[in-house]
């Protein structure tokens, strides 16, 4: 009889349990994993809006590098993993996933793992190719500091440029492929705006018609999402603006075609 109704307070509590993890995935998800070479090192959670960059939950880490967050987002939202100002993973996450992240403090978002996320895992494919082109960005910077005193610098730059824009047209060609591939998600948001080394690989005027296919597809996709609407904002301006543009120059020179 004992044992009996231990064997029932246990079948409650792993019920109990277990139905709470149901309930909590259907509203929230988790994001948790270990961080190495962290030891009392924090990181921050921030959300992405289309206005700002709002603190979510922050976390110092342990000596194992452990850490879990757990966030009941409005819809489908875009989230920073926050180490300084300058070094971030950008994260697409909903309701019901549990992202599981792994990375050096050090390294940070240069080798990160990610599973959970089938959109995050789009912007570490995303992230992927951008590592080496950053690595090599920085190996021609070091050559090129490293001829100052070299009596062929104008030869070591004239070669440096043209690895500069071979780099760039790889990216380039990368993440407007991706964008194409992907123009129904949000990461293709994150790509259409993702720099190399602080410079544009895609531009809004000279890419609009890249612009407008992911407008049109994220509408169609997420049609009450915060970002694909306020995106649509932003094209139906971009597209007024270069309306009147064009009336203008027509009232200025009617005589022009």
């Amino acid at each position: 009889m004992r044992n009996l109704i231990v064997f029932l307070l246990l079948a409650i509590i792993l019920f109990s349990c277990d139905g709470g993890k149901r309930k909590h995935a259907k509203d929230s998800f988790i994001i948790h994993g270990k961080i190495s070479n962290a030891d009392q090192k924090k990181i921050i959670l921030q959300k992405l809006t289309y206005q700002e960059i709002i603190s979510v939950d922050s976390s110092i880490l342990n000596k194992e590098g452990d850490f879990m967050f757990t966030v009941k987002p409005q819809e489908k939202e875009i989230y920073l993993l926050r180490k300084d100002a300058n070094h971030y993973i950008s994260i697409i996450a909903e309701k019901g996933e549990e992202i599981l992240f792994e990375t050096d403090y050090e390294s940070f978002e240069k080798t990160y793992t990610l599973k959970g996320s089938p959109e995050s895992k789009l912007l570490l494919e995303l992230n992927n190719h951008l590592q080496p082109n950053l690595r090599k960005l920085d190996s021609i910077g070091k050559i090129w500091k490293s001829s100052i005193n070299n009596a062929n610098r104008v030869a070591v730059k004239k070669n440096i440029d043209s690895c500069y824009i071979q780099i760039l047209a790889d990216q380039r060609a990368f993440q407007l492929n991706f964008i194409i591939k992907n123009s129904s998600s949000l990461a293709a948001l994150i790509a259409l705006y993702q720099p190399l080394n602080r410079e544009p690989v895609i531009y809004e005027e000279k890419d609009f018609a890249v612009f407008e296919k992911v407008s049109t597809n994220l509408m169609k996709a997420l049609p009450n999402n915060s970002h694909a609407i306020n995106f649509a904002k932003r094209i139906k301006q971009r597209k007024m603006l270069e309306l009147e543009k064009k009336l203008t120059e027509k009232e200025t020179n009617p005589n022009k075609h």
